[in-house]
């Protein structure tokens, strides 16, 4: 292995939104590396609230949290006329949405190689994360938006002889009638159904139809509470059952299926299903950015946000919220300099999960006992690792899903949808490719070392990594990846070596347990002037499991949430609502029905034995 470079009722569905939580606007900030100190701070804010008198605002915003919810917020409350400053604790903008450069890679004149928390997808059931990006411009009267480019296939790669399963994400055009893949499609596929059951093929379908026509009431109030593996009836059926429903809902949407709510995981199936048939979508059901993250869309986010008067503030990490009358009197941040007092007129808290709970002091609780219940939600780990390779590997032009990886692995070879020649822009000219890779699990042991990838060092990690993707790739009689075509690997940051024989992770991810919903918050709180923009907040459209595209909508209700308690007259951000198909209308008008009278779902049958 090459060496590293460098509140609702569980019973009833969750109230309406209020008009603080609906449509509002939204605005994006980004800050640069040259920000004020500790000394400068609190002038820059006094500066900020003067600017605001003379130019009609109402009021100075301090977003604390510079990743996708909070500058969603910066940027819809800009665009309306609020003075508005990003903290962040780290120097980059972004959050889990940055690239991380691998430092001194880079030679000749070229830039260091990109790394990433993780491959990005922005999927066709995304709504609200699409509209930002048609509103950041770039050079040449475009926008971020045109960054995008469709993915026209997913392949779920198998161990053994079994046969891996290229899928198109889109319907078939000329561009996913590629002859390989289809070939490879059609026997994937036979290869599946011979080891899949028929009937535990129709109870899943049965399941899923279940899941299509539930009314908004059983789903928030029965599904919602219902335990995914529970909903599949995993217990019983054949280890190719549990893998494929069971094990794939880690591996698409990094949840712990054991735990994990059957609202939610249904909530992303559906979600797929509309993509492939185009209904209820934005576009193409699966895109990446034609270059790495920031340079596509976080740093021409950061120049329009600075264009529309948003400050940046990096090295500030926030450590305490003060309550005074009611209401936040300030916030308190520690720089490299020292700690400083933030004021602000409205706070809107972006952090991550962790540390926003450890802001709720007694005081905090007090005001609004629902955000203790935070304290009840559970974080997992789902972090990147890019392997920079000699040659481009493009298993299948798409996502590669590793249904039998033990650690829940989804890859993706990025020079492919890359713009830019790779090796003439990126480190030594030597590396071709970035083979990027996600990695869910960290759990469960591994297969070169029978330890959980938390257990192992950031070495063995990547080791693990390379051997379950070749475990798949490789048994298919194709060489996909040979030793000799690695390059160097860059594993997030984020994860560390503690010295314990255990790693930390300093950005894990929020699971959307069983009952989880009852436990978030919503944009708005009961402190007056507190609002929350993050990818734990409550999502009301399509999806609401941690992605770009809830921290979008948070960070959209969190700005109509602030436009209300200011008085402000100015147009809400736009909200989406979710899709809802017309022709299973009548199936939920029933189901609702159903529901109130304590009655299952009409297809809720016991299955024959």
């Amino acid at each position: 292995m090459a060496q590293q470079h460098a509140g609702e009722d569980r019973h009833h569905p969750p109230r309406p939104a209020t008009a603080a939580e609906r449509p509002a606007r939204r605005q994006v900030l980004r800050y640069g590396a040259a920000t004020a100190g500790a000394v400068a701070l609190p002038r820059l804010a006094g500066t900020a609230r003067a600017a605001a008198r003379g130019r009609g605002r109402t009021g100075t915003v301090a977003v604390l949290g510079g990743g996708v919810g909070g500058l969603t917020a910066a940027h819809e409350l800009a665009e309306r006329g609020f003075a508005v400053t990003v903290y962040e604790r780290r120097r980059e903008l972004g959050g889990k949405a940055r690239s991380i450069p691998v430092p001194g890679t880079g030679t000749g004149g070229r830039a260091d190689l990109p790394g990433e928390h993780g491959h990005r997808g922005v999927f066709g059931f995304y709504h609200n994360l699409p509209d930002t990006l048609r509103r950041i411009p770039v050079d040449g009267g475009r926008t971020v938006h045109g960054n995008l480019t469709s993915v026209p296939w997913i392949c779920f790669a198998r161990d053994g002889a079994r046969h891996d399963l290229p899928l198109p994400t889109t319907p078939f055009e000329g561009r996913t009638l590629d002859p390989d893949a289809l070939r490879r499609m059609v026997v994937g596929a036979l290869s599946q159904l011979t080891r899949l059951p028929v009937d535990e093929s129709a109870f899943f379908a049965r399941q899923l139809a279940i899941l299509l026509t539930s009314s908004r009431q059983r789903k928030f109030g029965q599904w919602e509470h219902t335990k995914w593996l529970d909903f599949i009836k995993a217990e019983g059926k054949s280890e190719e059952y549990r893998r494929i429903w069971g094990g794939g809902a880690q591996v698409i949407q990094a949840l712990k299926p054991a735990d994990a709510s059957a609202r939610t995981c249904g909530q992303g199936l559906e979600g797929i299903v509309y993509a492939l048939l185009q209904r209820g979508v934005d576009g193409p059901g699966d895109r990446v950015f034609d270059s790495p993250t920031s340079e596509a869309w976080i740093d021409p986010w950061a120049r329009h946000l600075r264009a529309l008067g948003v400050r940046f503030a990096g090295d500030h990490s926030v450590e305490a919220l003060e309550l005074r009358q009611g209401r936040i009197a300030a916030a308190r941040a520690r720089t490299g300099a020292g700690t400083v007092r933030i004021e602000a007129d409205w706070f809107v808290v972006a952090t991550p999960l962790e540390q926003a709970r450890a802001l709720w002091n007694p005081a905090i609780r007090a005001a609004d006992p629902h955000l203790a219940a935070m304290d009840r939600l559970r974080s997992t780990w789902s972090q990147g690792i890019q392997f920079y390779l000699r040659r481009p590997v493009p298993v299948v032009r798409g996502h590669v899903a590793y249904l039998d990886s033990p650690w829940s692995l989804v890859s993706i070879s990025q020079s492919q949808f890359w713009r830019p020649d790779f090796a003439r822009t990126w480190g030594d000219g030597e590396a071709r490719d970035s083979f990027s890779v996600v990695v869910s699990n960290w759990d469960e042991p591994g297969i070169l070392y029978g330890k959980p990838a938390r257990r192992c060092t950031r070495e063995q990690v990547a080791r693990e990594v390379w051997a379950q993707m070749k475990a798949a790739l490789e048994d298919t009689g194709r060489s996909y990846l040979p030793d000799g075509v690695l390059h160097s690997w860059h594993l997030d940051p984020a994860i560390t070596e503690t010295g314990t024989g255990e790693l930390a992770n300093d950005d894990p991810y929020t699971l959307n347990d069983a009952g989880s919903w009852d436990l978030r918050p919503d944009a708005a709180t009961a402190v007056p002037n507190l609002f929350l923009a993050a990818d734990w907040v409550r999502a009301y459209s399509n999806v609401d499991f941690t992605s770009m595209e809830t921290a979008n909508e948070a960070g959209r209700r969190a700005a109509n949430a602030v436009l209300e308690a200011a008085g402000s007259g100015a147009r809400p951000a736009r909200l989406f609502p979710a899709y809802r198909p017309p022709e299973f209308e009548a199936a939920k008008a029933l189901d609702a029905a159903r529901y109130r009278l304590g009655l299952p779902h009409v297809l809720d049958l016991p299955w024959p034995s």
